[in-house]
């Protein structure tokens, strides 16, 4: 495995475009040095991000094959063993003293973890780590929010779910934040605070998108306090995403049967119950979520000017996202995925790139 920074730089950037993440085009927004490193950070992210659900391949054949338990956790705590020994254990004083140029060590950590194909982003993300002094800390709170999700537990309350949001997006948000530089003091209250409601606001857009597809792999990111609130139980909330499947048993019978007629209003009757709950659950949600967006706002003028126009894309991607979300909340069922138009995207990127405001909206 090549292991010079070069290469290594190269395959972050590769990541990131193979990705197609909504994220890539506010990259291109920033000034050479601070695109290439949101490209490094965003391969770190993503490659930690989906670690744990990379297939594995036959020795022989190179055909996929099902991943267990076990072997998540094994590939997941070598991907975390090989980050420790580049950047050092959270609680260390000081960075290792390692030279993202020294492929030599590079080798050595390959070696020392094998099998573990993420150490070819390692030398570029020592690089920006020591560039851009990034903390540590944002970096492993992301690897605290994956490892969560190898074994999903229920949420019970806000606060349990907001913590979930700021290990998996408000540390990614601190971490860009130290390459695009701030105009305060990076953990200073105000900086804090705004970053905290955008790193909520971003990731409570994502759940709220991704309802059906994480009820599919078993995980509810929705507070049970809340759901027990607008009268659901979890069997419940996965029936109402399960909208096709929901639509097909609200078609009145085939048969004239008098009696089936009305057992099946009455069912209907009993289905829109539901409906309304789940409509109600989601009002909740994405006026919240709003809230959050809201808060959030003081964040663009605390951002270096440079890289403003980055982040004001980014944030008006997923406003635009929630946006569309809370016009027809159904969209969020089985079969459906909330994407914004190409025409639509083509309008937010040209707007930040030829007609930067000042403001976020």
């Amino acid at each position: 495995m090549e292991l010079s920074l070069s290469h290594s730089i190269r395959a972050c950037q590769q990541l990131t475009a193979l990705a197609n993440s909504s994220f890539a085009p506010a990259f291109a927004l920033l000034p050479a040095k601070k695109r290439q490193a949101m490209e490094i950070l965003y391969a770190y992210t993503r490659f930690t991000d989906d670690i744990a659900d990379l297939p594995d391949y036959h020795p022989e054949t190179g055909s996929t094959i099902d991943i267990s338990p076990r072997r998540k956790k094994q590939k997941f705590n070598q991907w975390v063993g090989a980050i420790e020994a580049v950047l050092g254990k959270i609680g260390d004083d000081h960075l290792p003293p390692i030279d993202p140029h020294d492929e030599t060590t590079f080798q050595q950590i390959a070696q020392q973890f094998p099998g573990c194909g993420g150490v070819v982003f390692l030398p570029a993300l020592k690089m920006i780590v020591d560039r851009y002094a990034i903390p540590r800390e944002p970096l492993f709170h992301l690897i605290d929010g994956v490892e969560s999700d190898m074994e999903p537990k229920p949420f019970a309350t806000f606060d349990d779910s907001a913590e979930y949001c700021h290990q998996v997006a408000t540390s990614v948000g601190f971490a860009s934040l130290a390459i695009w530089g701030t105009t305060k003091p990076l953990f200073s209250e105000e900086v804090v605070k705004a970053a905290k409601a955008c790193g909520v606001a971003f990731q409570w857009t994502n759940i709220v998108r991704d309802l059906w597809e994480d009820y599919q792999n078993g995980r509810i990111y929705l507070p049970q306090s809340e759901l027990q609130r607008f009268g659901l139980t979890g069997n419940q909330f996965g029936s109402l995403l399960d909208g096709q499947t929901w639509s097909a048993q609200k078609k009145p019978p085939k048969t004239k049967d008098s009696l089936d007629l009305f057992a099946h209003q009455q069912m209907v009757e009993e289905m829109e119950k539901f409906e309304e709950k789940f409509l109600e659950l989601m009002t909740h949600q994405l006026h919240r979520c709003e809230v959050y967006y809201e808060h959030s706002l003081p964040l663009y003028h605390l951002i270096s000017r440079d890289s403003r126009r980055a982040f004001g894309l980014m944030w008006n991607y997923y406003y635009a996202l929630l946006q569309k979300i809370a016009n027809n909340p159904w969209q969020v069922t089985k079969g459906k995925r909330v994407r914004l138009s190409s025409y639509r995207k083509f309008r937010l990127w040209s707007h930040w790139h030829l007609m930067p405001c000042f403001r976020l909206r």
